[in-house]
């Protein structure tokens, strides 16, 4: 997996906090479930940065996730 490949959340991770009105984690995570996303960054421990606001509405929203969590979606071969 690298930057600009196409992914798929297909798991919540367990230890994700349920937050607060200004932070609402998980519910974040749950909107964000089955849907797919290109991946936008990695940081120092491995989390894949994925730029989430097509789902949740908010501008710049981003979520970092554990890879196997996440599901690679093959590139479509080009046209002839």
């Amino acid at each position: 997996m690298k930057i600009g490949d196409k992914v798929r959340l297909i798991a919540l991770p367990p230890d994700l906090p349920v937050g607060d009105a200004d932070l609402p984690t998980k519910g974040v995570f749950n909107k964000c479930l089955g849907h797919n996303f290109a991946v936008a960054g990695f940081n120092e421990i491995g989390l894949a940065e994925l730029l989430v606001e097509s789902v949740t509405g908010s501008i710049e929203e981003t979520i970092w996730v554990e890879p196997e969590f996440l599901e690679l979606i093959p590139k479509e071969p080009p046209l002839p």
